[in-house]
């Protein structure tokens, strides 16, 4: 197997938040078998390394990245009955199309989610009220001395977490099994989502998606709760974006980043903005919505 590997290349265009430095190696993988020799080759070489899949999480540094950066993008998914086995690279989007157009439940309200299986899956990604988790059977991972399966429960997945933020696990593949379903009823669901989320990120905007998570209210004290606007509570959760707009954030900037004027939680480059820019504004909001609520809130974007 032969990798091939770009010196001093530009961040920026990896990621869907449009900024960041130079790296100093991309290596482009797409296979489970390449993945893993990208890891190796980068321990053999003695560099660091850091794995990135569909880049819509993510802000890179303004100076150099340093090591080996390794994208993941593409590979191989497989309908059986009820159950899929993907790679991956596999984007979620292609996923979600092929389950929806044989009837197949589970992943509808997760429709318009930018970025891969394998990213999806670290993150626990999920949208109105439900998360991949709820369909996965199994992982496939390399745990750094060989491949094998981890269960549902060996994954660890909750609220926006997963065992693979806490290891240095990489995720192979994975075993999705559905429900069947009715095909029309979940085309509608899933077209309704898309067009609603298209309301919030329009084409081309550059932003990392949502950047902070919501809230569990089984994690906040009662004086906390008491602060807490109770019709605002969704499905156990409270809206990281309630809790930035009751502090001022909307239309806040820093340098070139601004937030949404019409949702508090959403962070947008402007065409100039830079990491610094972003932590800046984001340690300034966290300070706002601690000082308010007694609440910390927690980054669902990943700093490189």
């Amino acid at each position: 197997m032969s990798l091939r590997f770009r010196r001093n290349f530009p961040l920026a265009p990896l990621s869907t938040f449009r900024m960041g430095g130079r790296g100093q190696l991309l290596c482009a993988v797409s296979t489970p078998k390449e993945l893993i020799a990208g890891v190796l080759a980068a321990r053999w070489a003695k560099l660091p390394y850091h794995i990135l899949a569909g880049g819509s999480n993510v802000v890179f540094p303004d100076d150099e990245l340093e090591g080996i950066l390794i994208r993941l993008c593409g590979g191989k998914s497989h309908f059986d009955g009820r159950r899929c086995l993907v790679d991956a690279g596999v984007e979620l989007a292609e996923v979600i199309r092929q389950s929806l157009r044989r009837g197949l439940q589970g992943l509808e309200t997760l429709s318009g989610i930018p970025g891969t299986v394998g990213g999806a899956i670290v993150g626990n990604a999920g949208a109105y009220g439900h998360s991949l988790s709820e369909v996965v059977e199994k992982v496939e991972i390399f745990d750094g001395r060989g491949v094998r399966w981890l269960t549902r429960p060996q994954c660890r997945f909750a609220y926006r977490q997963s065992v693979f933020k806490q290891k240095p696990y990489l995720v192979l593949r994975a075993l999705l099994k559905f429900r069947s379903g009715d095909r029309a009823a979940l085309q509608k669901t899933s077209r309704d989502i898309i067009r609603l989320r298209r309301k919030k990120y329009k084409p081309g905007l550059r932003c990392p998606g949502s950047f902070f998570k919501n809230v569990l209210v089984k994690d906040v004290g009662r004086r906390s709760l008491a602060r807490v606007d109770r019709s605002k509570i969704i499905e156990g959760k409270i809206p990281a974006g309630y809790l930035l707009e009751e502090v001022g954030a909307k239309g806040m900037r820093r340098g070139g980043i601004v937030i949404a004027d019409f949702h508090g939680n959403l962070f947008i480059n402007r065409g100039h903005g830079t990491a610094r820019d972003v932590r800046r504004l984001a340690d300034l909001l966290r300070a706002r919505v601690q000082q308010k609520f007694g609440i910390t809130l927690q980054e669902e974007i990943r700093y490189f």
